[in-house]
């Protein structure tokens, strides 16, 4: 029989990021109806919070282009699926306007789209004058890379909001007699609006083409587009200009049956680029929000553990037996896990992990839940390798590792996502160190040395970035911290004293 350390040693729950996980994601990745509506073309749009799985779904995407091809769809990323985000090569000198960044979206989308007919070598005549077009004005590198596209776009897009009469070695045109794309050498330029000047750019007859081109082969296009947090997380205009203007080309796009953007973006980044109105939002109908429940979160670690040949060679089961019933998945996890961590009128140990990893949003995610048992199955092994009793009956864990467990994930995440999402706060959160773990407005100004209306101000954004959960009253509020980031700052239980 597989010893209890053996089988630790062996089990694989998972990484915190799917990019991490790649090579392994499908082997124990949840098929929600998401997932379904998503391969079968019903979802343009993912919404969710951090850590809910949207990188997930784009990662497995990327890894289903040749189950889509045989469907008729070529698949086309617009950011790399790991490593430096593309998108980074705008932040130093972005587009002057809302406007310009709805055009360079669609430079980019045609550029790719051209990219994916080149590759796929989609060879009709729409295909062969689009791609033609796009290489010879440099929008079309031969290079492979997403990075060495979108800076070249970007150079373009730049050089033409800049143009004179020396400016562009070419131009883009569409020839009046065919309707096709073409270009054209240096042309004396007179003086135009910026809206005169991108209305030159022929981008609509553009996409017509390659509508023309995909339809012609009975083919379309998806166009990826995910890491936009990451993209943009210096600059909260910026990242508001640009997510808002590549929404409005998505709405514009979706005029072209054969082209489809697929966008994942996390709920609280929609939240803040919708707030004071975007009437492009009552057009986005093709999207779904990921939440997950107590029990699809509980289905999914019991997946991930039952995909391991070890535990079922140690629990003497037949994962197929399991999988297909949750409540044998629920027994299942109480066989290995203790009923509770903390004894008494206290929640169950599924319950007490995910009121433990949760932000003040009060939404569960996969990607904590999954780091707390990982670093519980770490310690435990070191617990038994020591020589420490073993847990009890078939358990393969200890009350004792959960709690141990929580203050490296706290950390991680309070270091790794909060303190990188939002480094404008670091000052202000850590002098929260060693403090209680409620706090009043009055008791937030005297720690922070500010008044009452920035102090409101700044508690208020720590609130919407899920630090700080907001009770009491409109009058008389308090901000209680969840426990997901108190080990991170040694807070303390209770409310603080406002004397």
């Amino acid at each position: 029989m597989t010893s209890k350390l053996d089988a630790l040693k062996r089990i694989e729950i998972g990484e915190r990021v799917a990019e991490e996980e790649s090579d392994h994601l499908e082997r124990y990745f949840v098929k929600t109806d998401q997932w379904h509506q998503m391969i079968d073309g019903n979802i343009d749009v993912v919404y969710g919070p951090k850590g809910s799985g949207k990188s997930a779904l784009y990662t497995l995407l990327n890894k289903k282009d040749g189950e889509l091809f045989d469907k008729g769809v070529l698949l086309a990323s617009a950011e790399n699926v790991r490593g430096a985000t593309v998108f980074r090569a705008i932040v130093a000198a972005p587009p002057p306007s809302e406007l310009s960044f709805v055009y360079l979206w669609k430079i980019y989308s045609l550029s790719i789209i051209a990219k994916a007919l080149r590759e796929y070598d989609v060879s009709n005549e729409h295909s062969k004058s689009l791609i033609k077009a796009l290489e010879k004005v440099g929008l079309l590198p031969a290079a492979d890379s997403l990075s060495v596209l979108f800076r070249s776009v970007t150079t373009y897009f730049r050089a033409w909001l800049e143009r004179d009469t020396k400016a562009i070695e070419y131009a883009l045109t569409i020839d009046p007699a065919t309707g096709t794309p073409t270009f054209t050498r240096k042309t004396e330029f007179s003086e135009k609006s910026e809206e005169q000047n991108l209305g030159d750019i022929p981008v609509e007859e553009l996409f017509e083409v390659a509508n023309h081109a995909l339809k012609q082969e009975d083919l379309s296009v998806w166009l990826l587009f995910d890491r936009l947090d990451v993209a943009f997380a210096d600059s909260l205009e910026l990242e508001r200009n640009a997510l808002r203007a590549l929404f409005r080309a998505y709405n514009d796009i979706k005029a072209y049956d054969r082209i489809r953007l697929k966008i994942f973006v996390r709920d609280d980044i929609w939240q803040r680029i919708t707030s004071g109105g975007f009437t492009e939002a009552s057009h986005i109908t093709k999207a779904v929000h990921i939440r997950w429940s107590e029990e699809s979160l509980l289905n999914l670690i019991m997946l991930r553990l039952l995909s391991n040949e070890a535990l079922t060679e140690y629990a003497g089961i037949d994962p197929g037996d399991i999988k297909s019933d949750y409540t044998k998945q629920n027994e299942l996890f109480y066989r290995l896990a203790p009923r509770q961590v903390d004894t008494g009128k206290n929640p169950d140990t599924f319950n007490w992990i995910l009121s433990r990893t949760t932000d003040s949003s009060g939404h569960s995610v996969p990607r904590e839940v999954i780091h707390l048992l990982e670093v519980a199955k770490e310690l435990q092994i070191k617990k038994l390798e020591r020589g420490e009793d073993e847990p009890v009956d078939d358990q393969l864990f200890d009350r004792s590792s959960f709690k141990e467990a929580l203050p490296t994930v706290s950390k991680v995440r309070f270091e790794q996502t909060l303190l990188a999402e939002y480094p404008n706060m670091r000052d202000y959160l850590m002098k929260l160190n060693g403090e209680k773990s409620e706090q009043t407005l009055s008791t937030l100004s005297g720690i922070w040395g500010t008044d009452n209306e920035e102090t409101r101000t700044l508690a208020r954004r720590l609130t919407e970035i899920g630090f700080f959960e907001a009770r009491g009253t409109k009058d008389a509020p308090s901000f209680w911290v969840p426990f997901i980031y108190r080990s991170a700052l040694n807070l303390i239980q209770g409310k603080a004293d406002e004397s």
